[in-house]
């Protein structure tokens, strides 16, 4: 934009990601010009996105294959792609053996900044593994998140130009979440000020994706993300124009994804690395959603849970040997160790069983191996003896030399700068309960007889009876698959920042149309806010 002789000049990037001012050289001396460079910032700090469980697309790893085996580009066919999948076909294919991330994914192109992240300022989406990510669930956040991150300082920056073409800009995204009491009333310690606004606007912000392979063991993908975080820093370092603010990148997480981002920081000793963590629905403790779901499948979760697997015969196979899920299961610490799972009438006097009952639900539940209520059934597919002795084998082997070790190694270690929000206000399972019904059948007859819903079990009884037992909900408060139960360790931390307390569903934590949109998405607004606080430890460049 010009103004008589005095011109001013917009920065642009070349493709290392070195900024240049176009036009520069062609100003004649003749007319004593002056030219303006409107400095961009120039130091970056990446923001890397984990995932939840079945939030990364999966390729298999067969040499020699690129073939797809879980991809997420749009709702409708990875519904039908799955939605009529056996146990056998699902166990075939969900094998944390024969996977591997595929990050050919679709990548949402929506740019919501005036001076796009797509090559350039950045290296592409693609190079940052946006393709990773499940686009029918992130695409839209991946983009709005990017989007939000470059938002202010380029406004103002657009808004030092002397002509504007009659074009008004607003304020930034974050300089609007400044002071606003309204967006932040079940907000702990994330209040935004000016001056960190102003702090904020002078770096840059990356958003990277790290996909992993939510089938295998999360100390594995843990140790995946440290070199992850090692590759991305390198990139800043040398092969963009940008140099680093610090050494260091901002984790944001979903659901499992905060497990694997705590190991890779607390147990691995990653923590030096990461600048703070924004933990979003994280299963701390664990769920009881991860015993229903081996039970009885997802069925009852609707559309989603069709496609994870809508009976115990679909999903137990796949789950029995995936050992990232089993590392959802309640852990010892889960209600500081009360029971969660009751069994009308298990006891061996009729009353009820509560488990469990030392504080050892490993022991108790989930490596039980004979009673109706167990976690695994290794003849569900199998029923011959041999084939379900040698699953047994391989499960029990699972959960005690890589489910277990994983759960006690994170007991009570979180980053020292994190932040965490929740949801609080959805039906979930902080509790199970098998309730007999009143539905029985002669124990010989036919089962097309067997009219039961999907939740239920059939428990044979003497004198050629059976009862029905029905697995019931507690419908405690959470975001539908964790409790706040899960939760009550992380909130009390020392370490914990910032907490907000929200009406989010789990699936749908993330959720946000577009940078509009973001003022009606609480958790949202939290994960910006605390990205701001995080930048607050930086020095000014």
């Amino acid at each position: 934009m010009s103004n008589d002789n005095f011109t001013c000049h917009l920065p642009q990037w070349d493709e290392n990601g070195n900024v240049f001012w176009e036009g520069i050289s062609l100003q004649e001396v003749s007319k004593n010009a002056k030219s303006k460079l409107l400095k961009p910032p120039t130091k970056a700090i990446p923001v890397i996105f984990l995932p939840g469980v079945m939030g990364t697309n999966l390729m298999t790893n067969e040499e020699g294959y690129d073939d797809e085996i879980w991809r997420g580009d749009n709702i409708v066919d990875t519904y039908f792609g799955w939605a009529t999948k056996d146990g056998k076909a699902r166990r075939e294919l969900l094998n944390p053996d024969s996977t591997q991330v595929d990050d050919r994914g679709d990548i949402n192109k929506t740019v919501y900044s005036p001076i796009s992240d797509e090559g350039g300022i950045f290296p592409s989406r693609k190079a940052r593994k946006w393709g990773a990510a499940l686009s029918f669930c992130y695409g839209s956040f991946l983009t709005v998140l990017q989007g939000a991150l470059l938002d202010d300082w380029q406004k103002d920056l657009i808004k030092r130009l002397p002509d504007q073409g009659g074009c008004a800009l607003g304020d930034g995204i974050l300089s609007q979440l400044i002071n606003n009491p309204a967006a932040t009333k079940e907000i702990e310690g994330v209040f935004l000020t000016t001056d960190e606004c102003n702090h904020f606007e002078k770096f840059l912000f990356p958003v990277h994706v790290f996909g992993y392979n939510w089938l295998e063991d999360n100390k594995k993908s843990a140790e995946k993300l440290i070199n992850y975080i090692d590759e991305v820093l390198e990139t800043y370092k040398h092969l963009q124009g940008h140099g680093l603010a610090v050494e260091k990148v901002i984790l944001v997480t979903h659901s499992m994804g905060g497990l694997v981002a705590r190991y890779a920081s607390e147990v691995l000793g990653c923590k030096d690395k990461i600048l703070g963590i924004v933990h979003g629905v994280i299963p701390d403790l664990g769920s009881p959603a991860a015993y229903r779901r081996m039970k009885i499948g997802a069925k009852q979760e609707g559309g989603a849970g069709i496609v994870l697997g809508k009976s115990a015969t679909e999903l137990m196979p796949v789950l029995a040997r995936a050992p990232a899920p089993l590392q959802l299961l309640p852990s010892a610490k889960y209600i500081n160790g009360a029971p969660w799972l009751t069994i009308e009438g298990g006891g061996t006097d009729g009353s009820d069983l509560r488990l469990p009952k030392t504080a050892d639900p490993f022991s108790e539940i989930y490596l039980n191996k004979t009673l109706w209520w167990r976690l695994y059934e290794s003849d569900i597919l199998d029923k011959d003896r041999t084939s379900s002795d040698k699953n047994w084998s391989e499960y029990n082997d699972l959960i005690q030399n890589t489910v277990l070790p994983f759960i006690e190694e994170l007991d009570d270690v979180y980053h020292s700068n994190t932040y965490l929000f929740y949801g609080k206000k959805i039906n979930s399972d902080g509790s199970l309960a098998w309730i007999k019904t009143s539905i029985s059948y002669p124990k010989n007859s036919h089962e097309s007889d067997h009219k039961i819903p999907n939740d239920y079990r059939d428990i044979p009884l003497p004198y050629n009876k059976s009862q029905k037992y029905q697995l019931t909900s507690s419908k405690t408060p959470g975001d539908g698959t964790v409790p706040i139960e899960s939760l009550n360790i992380i909130r009390a931390h020392s370490g914990i920042k910032g907490v907000l307390a929200t009406n989010v569903g789990h699936q749908e934590a993330y959720d946000v149309e577009n940078m509009a949109d973001i003022a009606k998405r609480p958790a949202v607004q939290f994960t910006l806010r605390a990205i701001v606080k995080m930048v607050q430890e930086v020095p000014s460049p």
